[in-house]
């Protein structure tokens, strides 16, 4: 048996300071930096960064596949599960005479990197609930990396109707060791709009903290009015990103798009329900006729793309049981 570990599209980008990789050389510096963190001897198959290896095998966070000496899938999970492996391989290759713990392995991992400069200085802005949305980079012809990185959400009103409000927010990617230089002008944005969309602001500029440099993300939430499906917006960020030597002066664009991320992860962010009887109180706000049971319509945007997973007998509805082990799952999934 071999084993190896997929890299793929970060499920919780912003969480242990690794932000969604926007090239595939980033995505290899991931690969690279995981594996010095955990320690492991198992190798990684890093995806292509348009995530055809993620779409091919079913778009899942944690799945699981057993592959046989022909490349045929013999066995398949969409979620991660150690004991059942065990069993597959008893089955398919046999069972061994001492079975490995994992107390038994020690990892020698490297620590993750200090933060390089001030960090928690700056009102983070809340966006519990919201979904990310597709940012597309337009790259510079003077090749300068994104430094710091652009996260776009909406709420489901966006998705949905055009209207709502729109998360952007400004991150340093920690790939490059760089700072903010506080005594420096600010971060600033800007938004080319098509005809008959409105956005407020239209512009914005960061604040700028007391300190004379620090890491925190710069933030805004914007309330947007009539953005049809099909225009999508163009914003416009200048900012510098500095080390101890030097400031990179930089001006860099995005195409935002109304529509949903797919691969964009669930950023950290807010207060999330921890127990199933919680995500069970919250999934049940979505039925609208009272009846205890949940359609694909009922469901928030983010999951209907998944109502068949949780819809185990396919009728069409989510009864009390499915509902149940959906909010189970959910939770399961979010933690670190």
């Amino acid at each position: 048996m071999k084993f190896y570990f997929v890299y793929k599209a970060l499920a919780h980008p912003e969480r242990d300071g690794m932000l969604q990789p926007v090239t595939q050389e980033e995505r290899l510096m991931h690969a690279r930096t995981a594996t010095k963190r955990i320690g492991n001897s198992i190798p990684f198959l890093v995806d292509a960064i348009d995530n055809r290896f993620k779409h091919a095998l079913g778009d899942r966070n944690n799945s699981e596949f057993i592959v046989d000496p022909e490349g045929r899938i013999v066995r398949k999970r969409t979620w991660s599960n150690p004991d059942a492996v065990r069993k597959d391989l008893d089955e398919l290759v046999g069972k061994v005479e001492t079975i490995t713990k994992a107390e038994d392995v020690m990892l020698k991992g490297e620590p993750s990197a200090k933060d390089l400069a001030a960090k928690g200085v700056m009102q983070r802005v809340a966006r519990t609930g919201m979904i990310a949305m597709v940012a597309e980079p337009q790259f510079e012809k003077d090749g300068k990396p994104l430094f710091a990185k652009l996260r776009a959400e909406g709420d489901s009103a966006i998705l949905d109707e055009g209207k709502g409000k729109l998360y952007v927010g400004f991150h340093l990617d920690p790939l490059y060791q760089t700072h903010w230089n506080n005594l420096r002008k600010p971060l600033r944005f800007e938004l080319e709009l098509p005809e008959g969309v409105r956005v407020t602001p239209r512009t914005g500029e960061a604040l700028r903290p007391k300190v004379e440099a620090d890491i925190d993300p710069r933030e805004f939430l914007l309330d947007v009015k009539a953005w049809p499906s099909d225009k999508p917006l163009r914003l416009i960020v200048t900012y510098a990103a500095c080390t101890d030597e030097i400031c990179h002066e930089v001006r860099q664009s995005y195409v935002l798009r109304r529509e949903r991320d797919r691969d964009g992860g669930r950023a950290v962010s807010g207060q999330r329900a921890r127990t199933p009887e919680e995500m069970v109180k919250r999934l049940m706000e979505g039925d609208k006729n009272g009846d205890g049971k949940l359609v694909r319509e009922e469901l928030v945007a983010a999951l209907q793309s998944r109502f068949a997973e949780f819809d185990v007998n396919m009728d069409g509805v989510l009864d009390k049981v499915e509902i149940e082990k959906m909010a189970e799952r959910l939770i399961e999934r979010k933690k670190p």
